[in-house]
Order: structure tokens, then C-alpha cells, then sequence
């Protein structure tokens, strides 16, 4: 029995908010303890036990809590994802160190293209049956990429072939564009806060991989993408979802019951709103202004050599910063803090390079990875809200998200090749690059990405959580189904409040930001609270608040309330 939406590639399963909140802080605490009280279980009845407190029936696995599938959750999600993204990057030194031609933008057109087909095939279904057996070929297709990845590359090395190499990247390409696409769907079946401590946990994972491991050694190229498929294959048997059709094991045999749209009502189509699509158009834009840097030589010894390396060690420092960061503020934390950091690291990492040195040093390329890895993770987390309240879907937002992820890092590839010979001859200086790219990344804060944008995202899910919360029973999953069909709705056209103050607005002439302050005001908001979100210094707020009870002639704030709530009786009123 299902516990909530199924959406075209995924399962919604709610949990309690309460709960989670006792659950998410002492998750290292239990590891040993959990790991040591399932040793010995038996692996088939944990996991039927599993399955069963996931699908919610009524006999429940006396070992098995909340507590315990939660934790088993992370370990599963933040392990395979690690693993994936950690293989993304061997790919991408394959593709360097074993060939003497560069094919490391074939491999991420390749995953870009993949990933937006898929994204594509999930758009243009037109019931749920027909999503599932596309989420079906998809899956098919992405296992027969990682297979054949899995032979080429080793094979490539054995036999000394680079044509074996360059079709062992290119499958490689295309499996980890879907692989990651597949496990989106698992951080978009979550809450926000799951993603929160998930996705910067992935990371520490992969940075501790790259610094064990070397591109060398051709075994990773095989147990890498095979165990990261294995820790997919359990996080979807324990959900109770079937691997292929994605639909419940129970019903999973059950012929597809078809249901045709009414007379003269086409399907609907799944389309990203403004919002979604400038975070997409801003994390291609940042792909490829970092990687276009990556081909330039680096200067001096690797202080971080010992740990891997720069890039390693960027992904744990960020990854270390943004869970504790998570879990100190819990469900205070707010999206736009991450964004507001990593824009000034990376552009101090840029400034390095263009006004101290004149060329990459390693303390600039750590500024610039930090930087850019606090906007990934950040992406990926925001790719999870579309999915749940803007889409309904998370092959269609994670499928998207990759696929302008990869074609951004493609371009920056292919444009650092194409400008590094000129900058080794001195024809073209790495400083002006450096303030080319500071003024692109100034446009995409400022014109298409500000914070704005950014915490508008999550908004939609915050609303669905309030109608999961109570989802344990049939009623609180219902509640969700509604919360989470009103959400979509909610962020696409105002609210009742909204008209209303928009009718004031304009009824005494307030300025669009005496406007803006005033749906604040409409909602109770405090002057601290008008000053942090609309992120304006408490002077200012105050002057326009002022402004605003001087032409309306209210001077209290209930007093204005009231008079916003009557507004659809005596739109005329004073």
C-alpha cells in the first residue's frame, strides 16, 4: 500500500516532522550501534521487515523503527551518490591521462545528452502507466551504458587500445548522466531536509575517495559505477518500488490500466517555471566559467597534495561547512545563505588570478572549487524542491539539471583547450579571462539568479511539508496529495492577500518596494523580518513602513491588516 504521491519516477513517502527532528541530529552517534544490532539479523528478514514499515502495513518488524529506516536511508543515499559523482571524476582523468586526445567533453555531452532525453521521455508522458514504463527503459538503458563502461574502460587499459578508452568514456558519460538522474529521484521521494545533510555528505564521500584512490589503478573504473548501481538497487527494494517499472512490488505485476483524457483535454505537458529555469540556465553558466580555468597549467607546489589534492579537498571542507552548517540551524536554515557565500569565494578566488599572480596558483583554484562546489550542492538540493512542488517529477527536474550541469562543464572544456595555447604564448593573459568571467558571474547575481530567486524555490515545499507532517496514516497521506497539488498552484498564481495588497498598491501609489513591504506588513511580518528577507538594511524598512501608513493614513499594523482582509468588500474605502 502506498504512503503517498506516486509521481512519474518516484514515490513521495512522508514522515512525521516531529520525528525527524529527534532523528536527524544523532545519526553518527547510532552508526556503530545500528550497524551492530542488524549484524547477524539476516539479510532477507531485515529487508522484508524493511519493506513492510515502508509501505505502511500493519504488521509491523518489532526491530525495525522510524529511527532505523531513516538511517538507513542517508547511509544508502549519501554512499551511492558519493560513489557516483566520485566515478564522474575518474571518467574525467581517464579521459585526460590515457589518451593522447582529450575526450572529456565527449563524455559529459554524452551524459548531458542522455540525461535530457530522459528528461524529454518524462515530459511527454501522458499518464502515470506510460511514465512507468519509460522510467523502465530508462533504467534498462542506463544499467547496459554502466556495463559496457565497466568492460571497455579495464579492457582499453589491457589490450593498450584508445579506441576502447574513448567508447568506455563515452558509455560512461551516458550511464552516469542517468545514473545520477536515478538517484535525484530517491533526494526528490525526501524532504528538504533529508536533501540538506545528504547532498554535502555525498560530497564528503567523494572527496575521500579521490584522495584514496588513484586514476591508475583500472579496478575503481568497474567497482565504482557497480557498487553505486548495487547501493541503488537496495535503497529502491527497501522503499518498496520496484527497480524497473518503479511501481510497488505487491502491484507490480498487475497489467497497466490506461486512462484516457477527457473529450477535447490534452495532457498536461511538465514545464519548469521562471524560477527553475534561471537556476538552470545559472548552474550551466557556472560549469563552464570554472572548468574553462581547468586546463590552464597551475603554479607551485600542492600544499594539499597530501589529501588529495586541491579538488578533493575542496569537496570535503564544503561538504564538512554545509552539513554542519544544516544541522546547527535545522529548519532555520535558510537556502540563500550557501548562494550568498559561494558568489564572493569564487569571485576572491578570480581576483587571485587576475590582480596578485597572473596565473593559477593552488590557493586561488581552492577559492574557486570551494566556491563552486557550495553552488553544486546547493543546485542539487534546489533540483529536489522543483521536483516535489513545481514539476511533479524528478527525472524531469534532475534530468534537466544534469543536463545543463554537463553541457556547461563541455563548454568550459573545450573553450580552456582552445585558449590555452594562446595563453602559454602570451597572446591572450589569464588576468583578463580571470575579469571576463568576474563580470559574467557580477550579471548572473545581479539579472538572473539574485537571492530572490534563489528562496523562492523552496517556498512551495515548505507549504507541501505542513500537509506531510500528519501523513502516517491514509488521512495524512491524503493531506499530502493535497499539499502537494496545491503547491504548484500557489507558486504560479498570487494568493487572495496578494490581489488584495496589489489593490492598495495601487489605490495610494506605493512604490514597487513599498509594495513588496507591504504584503510583509499584510502578513504580520515585524520590521527585523521585512529587513532580512527582502535582505535591506532595518533603517530602510522602517522609512518605507513609514511612507506606507503615511499614504494610507493607518498608522497601526492590525489596524492595516484589517483594512487588506476588507479590501474585495470596499475596494474604494478612505
Amino acid at each position: 500500500m502506498r504512503t503517498g504521491k506516486t509521481l512519474a519516477s518516484h514515490t513521495i513517502d512522508p514522515r512525521d516532522r516531529t520525528s525527524l527532528k529527534r532523528n536527524h541530529v544523532p545519526i553518527v552517534d547510532q552508526i556503530g550501534r545500528r550497524v551492530c544490532l542488524y549484524w547477524g539479523k539476516g539479510w532477507k528478514a531485515y529487508m522484508a521487515g524493511e519493506i513492510m514499515v515502508r509501505s505502511g502495513d500493519a504488521a509491523q518488524n518489532p526491530h525495525m523503527g522510524l529511527n532505523d529506516q531513516k538511517l538507513i536511508d542517508y547511509l544508502l543515499v549519501i554512499a551511492g551518490f558519493g560513489l557516483c559523482r566520485a566515478w564522474i571524476v575518474f571518467c574525467l582523468s581517464a579521459s585526460i591521462d590515457g589518451a593522447s586526445f582529450s575526450v572529456d567533453w565527449a563524455f559529459l555531452l554524452m551524459g548531458a545528452a542522455a540525461a535530457g532525453i530522459a528528461a524529454w521521455r518524462a515530459s511527454r508522458a501522458r499518464s502515470h502507466d506510460e511514465g512507468h514504463r519509460r522510467h523502465e527503459h530508462l533504467t534498462t538503458v542506463m544499467v547496459g551504458f554502466i556495463v559496457a563502461s565497466i568492460v571497455f574502460i579495464p579492457a582499453s587499459a589491457w589490450l593498450n587500445s584508445p579506441l576502447l578508452l574513448a567508447l568506455g568514456v563515452l558509455t560512461g558519460g551516458a550511464g552516469s548522466g542517468l545514473l545520477q538522474v536515478v538517484w535525484g529521484e530517491r533526494f526528490a521521494a525526501q524532504n528538504l531536509y533529508f536533501s540538506l545533510l545528504s547532498a554535502p555528505a555525498a560530497a564528503i564521500v567523494t572527496g575521500l575517495v579521490l584522495s584514496m584512490t588513484s586514476a591508475n589503478s583500472q579496478i575503481i573504473f568497474v567497482s565504482l559505477p557497480l557498487a553505486s548501481l548495487l547501493l541503488l538497487v537496495v535503497e529502491c527494494k527497501r522503499c518498496g518500488v520496484a527497480w524497473r517499472t518503479n511501481k510497488d512490488e505487491d502491484g507490480a505485476d498487475e497489467p497497466p490500466v490506461e486512462e484516457p483524457p477527457a473529450d477535447g483535454e490534452q495532457p498536461a505537458r511538465i514545464r519548469l517555471d521562471k524560477a527553475s529555469l534561471k537556476l538552470m540556465v545559472s548552474i550551466m553558466v557556472f560549469s563552464f566559467l570554472v572548468r574553462s580555468f581547468d586546463a590552464f597549467p597551475i603554479v607551485g607546489h600542492d600544499p594539499f597534495q597530501l589529501f588529495g589534492g586541491c579538488g578533493s579537498f575542496s569537496l570535503v571542507i564544503v561538504g564538512g561547512m554545509f552539513l554542519a552548517i544544516s544541522v546547527v540551524l535545522k529548519d532555520r536554515m535558510n537556502v540563500s545563505l550557501m548562494y550568498r557565500l559561494s558568489l564572493p569565494i569564487i569571485i576572491t578566488g578570480l581576483v587571485i588570478i587576475a590582480l596578485f599572480f597572473g596565473s593559477r596558483t593552488f590557493w586561488s583554484v581552492l577559492l574557486v572549487g570551494i566556491g563552486y562546489e557550495l553552488f553544486d550542492i546547493l543546485s542539487w538540493i534546489l533540483f529536489g524542491d522543483i521536483a516535489r512542488t513545481h514539476v511533479h517529477s524528478g527525472t524531469y527536474a534532475y534530468g534537466l539539471g544534469v543536463a545543463f550541469t554537463f553541457v556547461g562543464m563541455a563548454a568550459g572544456y573545450l573553450l580552456g583547450s582552445a585558449l590555452s595555447p594562446l595563453v602559454e604564448d602570451g597572446t591572450i593573459q589569464i588576468s583578463a579571462l580571470a575579469l571576463v568571467a568576474i563580470v559574467c558571474l557580477v550579471i548572473i547575481a545581479f539579472l538572473v539568479l539574485p537571492e530572490s530567486v534563489i528562496a523562492s524555490i523552496p517556498r512551495a515545499a515548505k507549504h507541501a511539508d505542513e500537509g506531510m507532517s500528519g501523513a502516517e496514516n491514509v488521512e495524512g497521506a491524503k493531506a499530502a496529495d493535497d499539499a502537494l497539488e496545491s503547491a504548484e498552484d500557489d507558486a504560479e498564481k498570487p494568493s487572495d492577500l496578494d490581489v488584495s495588497c496589489a489593490g492598495v498598491a495601487e489605490r495610494f501609489s506605493l512604490t514597487p518596494r513599498e509594495s513588496e513591504v507591504l504584503v510583509f506588513l499584510a502578513r504580520g511580518r515585524t520590521l527585523p523580518i521585512v529587513a532580512r528577507d527582502l535582505h535591506i538594511t532595518k533603517n530602510t524598512a522602517r522609512t518605507h513602513i513609514e511612507k506606507i501608513y503615511q499614504k494610507t493614513g493607518i498608522h497601526k499594523q492590525q489596524d492595516l491588516i484589517d483594512y487588506i482582509e476588507d479590501w474585495d468588500e470596499a475596494p474604494h474605502a478612505r
